[in-house]
């Protein structure tokens, strides 16, 4: 129970012993006029009436006032859950694009890759090729000089 609560109560409590320790002098008779009429009866009676119906009002007043706020915060709990679930929904439906393209982008980045290795093995052998003749012809430029050294060598020891 909160301070205010606690106040109320005690208020409450005195005035209930107040009423106990004087009531006679409550219940006594006395002239009341209401300006039009005029009625022998008990004034601190219907003053402790009117203070427990003015009580009773305002027990009656807070408790539609709880009751309203407690309703409009289900309301907004309820809508809050609601803009949750849409951010969640909206989150993974971004999640979802974005891995779709990610994959998009590695598909590209494979078919370049295989472009390049295509090329690639073209260039490795078409180097094969230029080191082979570039052998072939070293191999007969030797030869050639060989020979040409052999028949100087023959006819110089003839």
């Amino acid at each position: 129970m909160n301070f205010l609560g606690v106040v109320i109560l005690v208020a409450l409590f005195l005035l209930a012993v107040f009423t106990l320790a004087n009531w006679s002098v409550l219940s006594a008779p006395a002239a009341l006029s209401f300006l039009v009429f005029e009625v022998d009866g008990p004034l601190g009676v219907i003053m402790l009436g009117v203070t427990l119906v003015l009580v009773a009002l305002f027990v009656l007043y807070a408790l539609t006032l709880r009751t309203s706020m407690l309703m409009e915060s289900r309301r907004h709990s309820q809508e809050l859950q609601a803009q949750r679930t849409l951010a969640e929904t909206a989150e993974a439906s971004r999640l979802s694009e974005l891995r779709t393209q990610i994959e998009q982008e590695f598909a590209q980045l494979r078919g370049a890759i295989a472009g390049i290795d295509t090329r690639m093995d073209a260039v490795e052998q078409s180097m094969k090729q230029s080191l082979d003749e570039a052998a072939n012809g070293l191999a007969a430029l030797v030869g050639e000089m060989d020979d040409k050294v052999d028949r100087a060598l023959a006819r110089n020891a003839n």
